[in-house]
């Protein structure tokens, strides 16, 4: 069972998800992409929104635990999900299938945006807020969740219980 330990932290260290910070093992933050080829390439949708006029909806991760658990969006109609993180501890919002059926327009984190990113997850900081500018290509739902170690190179190996889910109507 050691060894099973020491392979996941040497694993997530090396995959730059772990970091040590003041002699403790922890995650980084900040936003997870994947190769662009994984991802909708039609962000027509998304650069021709109007974005003053886009559907905000809230998350929040407090006591490791989604207070909504449910994003409703709509079909070819531009949203902004705004995801805050209130634990002590670096949490995840992590929705890759939704996230390559979608054109992102961009993606907030720390106030530092990026453009059109192919994206898998958020890794949100104590008392962090993330903003994803979206609009939804398919209608269907989604899952998201939390997940506790997920190196890129071995995927996730520890998945929180914790499960919200994404209607795109």
């Amino acid at each position: 069972m050691k060894r099973l330990f020491f392979s996941c932290l040497l694993a997530g260290l090396l995959s730059g998800c772990l970091t040590m910070k003041d002699g403790e093992t922890v995650l980084i933050d900040g936003i997870r992409t994947i190769p662009a080829s994984y991802c909708s390439s039609d962000n027509a949708l998304a650069l021709k929104a109007d974005w003053e006029a886009a559907y905000i909806v809230e998350e929040t991760v407090e006591d490791r635990v989604y207070k909504t658990g449910l994003i409703s969006l709509w079909h070819n109609k531009p949203a902004v999900i705004r995801i805050t993180n209130n634990d002590e501890g670096v949490r995840s919002f992590r929705a890759p299938i939704f996230l390559q059926e979608v054109a992102i327009l961009k993606a907030v984190y720390q106030d530092k945006a990026m453009e059109t990113p192919c994206m898998e997850a958020f890794a949100l900081a104590p008392g962090a807020t993330a903003e994803l500018y979206v609009v939804p290509l398919k209608k269907g739902s989604y899952e998201y969740h939390e997940t506790a170690l997920s190196p890129p190179i071995l995927g996730e190996i520890l998945t929180s219980a914790k499960v919200g889910q994404i209607y795109v109507h």
